[in-house]
């Protein structure tokens, strides 16, 4: 009894064998190709189970979503002659798995190509412009000219670069110090230029505001000096006008007032007739 089960057992062993080399799996995400004794004979990118020949064909799956690709930091020189530390991040997708499989084989073999590549089309599209452009917009036009030009290349390997960019673009340490202390001496240079400007400013103010003070000043003292010269015509036209009417009585009057400042101090001594025309009006009256 037990010849017979192992008689059994034996060849429904080799039918479970054979039957699970008969089929493979492609999951979700992924594609596959499959090889007969090393030619490529079929490619399947829809998810679900697949038959095979057991034994003589082989199956090889890639991932088939957005794949990430990064570079360390390499030295670039700028077409302004800078000197830059470059690092890179990518994405790239297997669009053509038999094409992929023939020239780079796996995910490995295509970064070891990717790497040479993507740092020669980096330093040639850097080679073109200057630190000033990596500092403004310019820097994504930047990046995706170098996508462009990196997906020619890549398509001889079945890959279709999705992304690539300029993750870091940082001064080489010896650099940074000469650079930034330029950058110091342009931002003082800059600063004394505007206190200069500052300065020949305020001057011309002042000087406006001092001719435009003169000019107030000499007005004023015009119309002064006009007013001046009104009241004084005034008065002696009224004091013509008084001595006319009364000749006598304007003569008093003008007496009095020069008695009153001749006679104002107590120790002030006149020697004078008593006829003198000075005390007419104390001889008269």
């Amino acid at each position: 009894m037990s010849r017979s089960l192992v008689a059994f057992a034996i060849p429904a062993i080799a039918l479970l064998i054979l039957g699970s080399a008969s089929y493979y799996k492609v999951e979700q995400g992924h594609q596959a190709i499959v090889l007969q004794l090393g030619r490529l004979v079929d490619i399947e990118k829809e998810p679900g189970l697949k038959f095979k020949i057991p034994f003589v064909q082989e199956v090889i799956t890639y991932d088939a979503r957005i794949l990430d690709f990064d570079m360390n930091e390499f030295p670039a020189i700028l077409g302004d002659q800078k000197r830059l530390l470059v690092s890179i991040f990518g994405r790239y997708k297997i669009v053509s798995p038999e094409k992929f499989y023939k020239t780079v084989r796996n995910e490995l073999g295509a970064r070891e190509r990717l790497k040479p590549l993507t740092e020669s089309f980096v330093l040639s599209v850097l080679g073109k412009y200057t630190l000033s452009d990596l500092l403004t917009e310019e820097r994504d036009n930047i990046s995706d000219l170098m996508l462009s030009q990196l997906n020619n290349a890549t398509e001889e390997y079945g890959i279709h670069m999705v992304d690539l960019r300029l993750r870091r673009t940082d001064l080489p340490s010896e650099n940074s110090e000469a650079i930034f202390n330029r950058m110091i001496s342009e931002r003082q240079q800059e600063a004394q230029e505007f206190r200069s400007r500052g300065e020949e400013l305020s001057l011309d103010i002042k000087a406006q505001a001092d001719r435009e003070k003169t000019v107030i000043l000499a007005t004023a003292r015009k119309e002064s000096e006009i007013t001046r010269g009104l009241g004084d015509a005034k008065a002696i036209e009224l004091a013509v006008n008084a001595y006319g009417k009364d000749k006598e009585f304007y003569q008093f009057y003008r007496s009095m007032n020069a008695y009153k400042s001749a006679l104002k101090g107590t120790e002030t001594t006149y020697v004078l007739s008593p006829n003198n025309d000075f005390f007419k009006f104390f001889n008269k009256y």
